[in-house]
């Protein structure tokens, strides 16, 4: 029989590999129900996390489905084909009406649109999206370590001296996410009509500033801290001098809710030395990525109907479920304000 040697240089990536899971391990956040938010955090549910994505379990009119906590849609949907067996139907005389929908207990007579297909993700069949219609009432908290999504009243939640005491830091979102959605303005929109109660970050990229929409639906999985922008962050950037790398290799082609209506989004990198920032809201940065990847949405004149950042005058963009997915996040739609904790890289992922 052949004998195998190991090898010096094998021993050392060995020992180097081992390393980096004791480091991730013993800096791995702690679950939220271990320290000192445990008792204002709300009622809580299991959480699985596939492919960066926050999964819970509900049920449809008694019949059990896998949703997606999706903070990047402010209207929850139904894919029928992710139940196993019969899927729910619609109230009599309703193509997206349901009678009964236990989400932290029941609700009566929910809007789910249709959703014809949704991807499977790890073997886990998605039956819908939970959008912020069901979140914006309540203080929600992924805790994505402790595998927990918890759901507060703003009256009895954490105070912010005990949220800055467990390390978290409060970023504005006002103009963007709230209760009372009569109040939203979507200054970076630059135009009248709809505004969508999505949660947003204030973003900067050195001198750059932009919002950027939280969407923990967007999964980014295969290019793991993908930001999607719009053109006019693009032409900003540009215009600071700012020296974007191309990454032809990794662009794409997505559809659009135009049928037979395709968009390409080229793909571009961050220069060595700049980051993409998360600026809290005494202007310090909260969270740093230099590995961040943009996606440049250039949506065809056919599909601007379809909206979002891509029509936006102004800077935008949204983050993928990665960006999250290392710790926890709370977003309180009573002040209009994000909490995070600040995070520790520094370093430029491999190509």
């Amino acid at each position: 029989m052949p004998r195998h040697r190991l090898t010096l240089p094998a021993i050392v990536s060995f020992v180097l590999a081992l390393a980096g899971l004791a480091w991730q391990w013993l800096n791995a956040p702690a679950p939220l129900a271990d320290g000192p938010l445990a008792r204002c955090l709300g009622a809580s549910r299991p959480l699985q996390i596939v492919n960066q994505m926050p999964y819970v379990d509900v049920t449809v009119d008694g019949r059990p489905g896998h949703f997606v906590i999706d903070f990047g849609a402010d209207v929850s949907a139904m894919t029928p084909a992710g139940f196993t067996g019969m899927p729910p139907q619609p109230m009599p005389g309703t193509s997206d009406r349901y009678a009964r929908f236990d989400f932290f207990g029941p609700w009566s007579r929910v809007q789910l649109r249709p959703q014809p297909q949704a991807p499977v993700s790890g073997g886990v069949p998605q039956a819908g999206v939970i959008g912020t219609n069901f979140l914006g009432e309540h203080v929600i908290t992924l805790d994505y370590s402790g595998r927990q999504v918890y759901r507060a009243s703003p009256r009895t939640f954490c105070g912010d001296g005990l949220l800055r005491e467990a390390g978290f830091r409060a970023l504005d979102s006002s103009g963007y996410y709230a209760a009372d959605t009569a109040t939203l303005q979507c200054p970076n929109a630059g135009m009248a009509g709809r505004c969508p109660n999505i949660p947003v970050l204030p973003v900067r990229v050195g001198t750059v500033r932009a919002v950027a929409q939280i969407d923990t639906g967007f999964d980014d999985g295969r290019v793991p801290h993908s930001m999607n922008i719009n053109v006019a962050f693009l032409h900003t950037l540009q215009a600071a001098g700012i020296r974007l790398e191309a990454r032809p290799d990794i662009a794409l082609t997505l559809s659009t809710c135009q049928t037979g209506v395709t968009e390409r989004v080229e793909a571009w990198r961050l220069p060595d030395g700049l980051a993409l920032e998360f600026v809290g809201m005494d202007g310090s940065t909260v969270r740093r990525f230099t590995d961040a990847t943009l996606f440049v949405k250039r949506p065809p004149p056919a599909a601007r109907v379809c909206g979002g950042i891509g029509v936006w005058p102004q800077p935008a963009a949204q983050l993928g479920a990665s960006f999250f997915a290392e710790d926890a996040l709370i977003v309180d739609p009573q002040t209009s304000r994000v909490w995070l904790r600040p995070n520790t890289q520094t370093t430029k992922s491999p190509a």
